[in-house]
């Protein structure tokens, strides 16, 4: 059960919306004090995170999961599955 990332960009959205740099030399890091969510067309919200490269995620609004399949996934054989 997680939200899965959808896309992985090397835009920074945190300092282009929340700062008045160019680059992580100047935008003063807003990803380490702000929370930033995208909205979509269907007003869905899909949380972005920075890593220490300031590369963005952007991150699926809806959790997936495979739980509802785990009948299946038994009936078909599968007698191990991991979880992370």
């Amino acid at each position: 059960h997680a939200h899965v990332p959808i896309f992985h960009t090397e835009h920074c959205v945190f300092a282009r919306t929340l700062s008045t740099g160019n680059s992580y030399k100047d935008c003063g890091h807003p990803c380490t004090r702000h929370s930033l969510h995208l909205v979509d067309g269907r007003q869905q919200r899909h949380h972005v995170l920075a890593d220490s490269g300031c590369r963005n995620t952007v991150f699926n609004s809806q959790p997936q999961s495979a739980a509802p399949y785990l009948a299946q996934l038994r009936e078909a054989g599968v007698r191990n599955m991991r979880v992370e």
